[in-house]
């Protein structure tokens, strides 16, 4: 049975492009709502394998997307490590600050796999009740990303404490990239060999590194992963998703080996097409809040990106997650509009 996602990453170029969507098992989903309403919290959600295969296969039931991504959260590591992570109704997710990297124990990365089993039990049972094309996605958070909420606590405008760490803890910063960068390889590794068929990084928070530290923050981490992945046998794919570095992109795929890579609505897709690597499958980059408004606009959007990568392969997706506020029959609209183009 062809499976037309693993085939795009491949760099096999389809007339209709796969389709999946970040953030698609989500609150604009009722089915899902009411799933999450019989959990006492987040994290529990999360580690429910039972219920998180539940709400992930719900969009592929609904939609008929062509890749689903295992309902998990970014971070799950830190938690996994420790950090008392909760989210807040009306607030998100806050952690206890780090203060130093003193604050962790050296054991706290060897229990990535205990304590984050049942997302790799979720991940087994999902492909078993997923048909053969149908791609399933596992993922982690970037180093730089996670780092950013350890550090600040929360969420953040533009991230002052990690940021100063970066400046005036040399020592400290490397530290702490190179222990986070541990745990992430380690929870890659647990999904992949869980069954996820293609691997994804999201630093959702990559805009916020001064261009000049970009090589040693968002860069490297990714290319330390992707290469020891390799050499500890894990062949998945990896989708790499840099949001907001802009013309970074071009050093991004240049100095890491990610097969394909995420682009933010505010990127220029047909300078994509034109300027990033060929063997780079191109994922993305309809803006989620055209989902919103639906009708002429959201089809003129959609062919102007389906134009702009006609002659390489690409994998059509939003440039960041979908919103609760979508209605659900303008997803279905753009699933018609990608796919009676090839009619």
């Amino acid at each position: 049975m062809t499976n037309i996602f693993l085939d795009t990453l491949s760099g096999t170029r389809k007339q209709t492009p796969p389709v999946w969507l970040m953030r698609q098992a989500g609150r604009y989903l009722p089915e899902y709502r009411q799933v999450r309403a019989s959990e006492p919290d987040f994290i529990s959600f999360c580690l429910n394998p039972e219920k998180a295969v539940e709400v992930t296969l719900q969009p592929i039931d609904k939609f008929n997307f062509d890749a689903a991504i295992i309902f998990s959260d970014i971070l799950l590591v830190p938690w996994a490590m420790n950090r008392n992570v909760r989210f807040i109704p009306g607030q998100g997710p806050v952690l206890n600050p780090l203060n130093s990297v003193d604050d962790l124990n050296e054991n706290d990365t060897d229990q990535i796999k205990n304590r984050l089993a049942p997302v790799a039990e979720a991940l087994t049972l999902c492909r078993s009740r997923l048909s053969n094309d149908k791609a399933l996605i596992g993922f982690s958070g970037a180093p730089w990303t996670i780092i950013t909420y350890m550090l600040e606590g929360q969420s953040s405008r533009d991230f002052p404490t990690a940021r100063k760490w970066m400046w005036d803890n040399d020592r400290q910063f490397d530290m702490l990239l190179d222990i986070v960068t541990t745990a992430t390889i380690e929870f890659l590794i647990l999904q992949a060999q869980a069954g996820a068929d293609v691997l994804m990084l999201f630093d959702s928070w990559a805009s916020a590194v001064p261009a000049h530290f970009r090589q040693r923050v968002v860069f490297k981490p990714v290319q330390r992963i992707i290469e020891t992945l390799r050499g500890r046998g894990i062949v998945q794919p990896v989708i790499g998703f840099p949001k907001g570095i802009g013309e970074g992109l071009l050093a991004y795929c240049d100095q890491t080996p990610v097969d394909g890579v995420g682009l933010d609505h505010g990127v220029d897709i047909a300078w994509a097409a034109k300027n990033l690597p060929d063997h780079i499958t191109l994922q993305g980059n309809l803006d989620p809040l055209s989902l919103i408004a639906g009708g002429p606009l959201m089809h003129r959007a959609i062919d102007h990106i389906l134009e702009a990568v006609a002659d390489r392969s690409h994998i059509f997706n939003l440039g960041h997650g979908i919103t609760p506020e979508t209605p659900e029959p303008h997803v279905h609209d753009l699933m018609a509009q990608i796919q009676g183009r090839a009619s």
